[in-house]
């Protein structure tokens, strides 16, 4: 592992175990509560309106239905069908594993503006829309380059849809600032061993790539 990698996965190992001690003293952060006022005093029918619809398309079940899709269609199942599968299974055994350990309470139902059950660390939409659409990154910088203005643009919609989606889980009162923060570092740490270690087996020559998928 590069040492530019080694640094990004020890500063978010750092900062996820820092959040994950406050956390397990069941501490109620001065940063959680800020912020959400802050995002709370925000709240208006339109941003309600669009920020419901957006946080469902993070859903398990929208996500399923992606990776069902890619891996059915034999231009995609190879390239794209199998990694972006394995990226959300991984998102899902972590998150998962973690909400289980930690158990923290989900803010006050009070503050909810969508229904939403189970444990509130770590934010499991946030976390797998960060893996999953990261991931999307890497394969398509790894087959087609940067320099690609189709896969410039298609990054920066993906960038902001992730963060929108952890922006969404705490507008939405579903969610602790931190929670969502915790996922970030979280999902970024578990990207950077996808690069290093997962994604540089599905790669092929730019132009069997074209070749396949045109």
């Amino acid at each position: 592992m590069k040492h530019s990698n080694r640094l990004v996965v020890s500063l978010c190992l750092l900062g996820f175990s820092v959040i994950a001690y406050f956390v397990t003293l069941d501490a109620s952060l001065a940063f959680d509560a800020l912020l959400q006022k802050a995002i709370f005093s925000m709240r208006n029918e339109t941003l309600t309106v669009f920020f419901s619809a957006l946080t469902h398309t993070g859903d398990w079940q929208a996500v399923l239905t992606i990776c069902i899709v890619l891996l059915a269609l034999p231009k995609t199942r190879i390239h794209f069908g199998i990694p972006l599968s394995f990226a959300a299974s991984t998102s899902l055994i972590f998150y998962s594993i973690i909400k289980y350990i930690f158990q923290r309470p989900r803010p006050n139902i009070a503050l909810h503006l969508i229904e939403q059950g189970g444990f509130s660390f770590p934010s499991g939409h946030t976390m797998t829309s960060l893996i999953f659409y990261g991931t999307l990154i890497l394969l398509l910088s790894q087959y087609y380059g940067f320099k690609n203005k189709a896969v410039r643009v298609t990054h920066a919609i993906c960038a902001a849809y992730i963060f929108l989606i952890g922006f969404s889980r705490i507008y939405l009162g579903v969610h602790y600032p931190t929670d969502v923060l915790a996922s970030w570092l979280l999902g970024i740490l578990i990207l950077t061993f996808f690069h290093t270690h997962f994604i540089s087996h599905f790669s092929l020559p730019n132009e069997k790539v074209d070749e396949e998928l045109l």
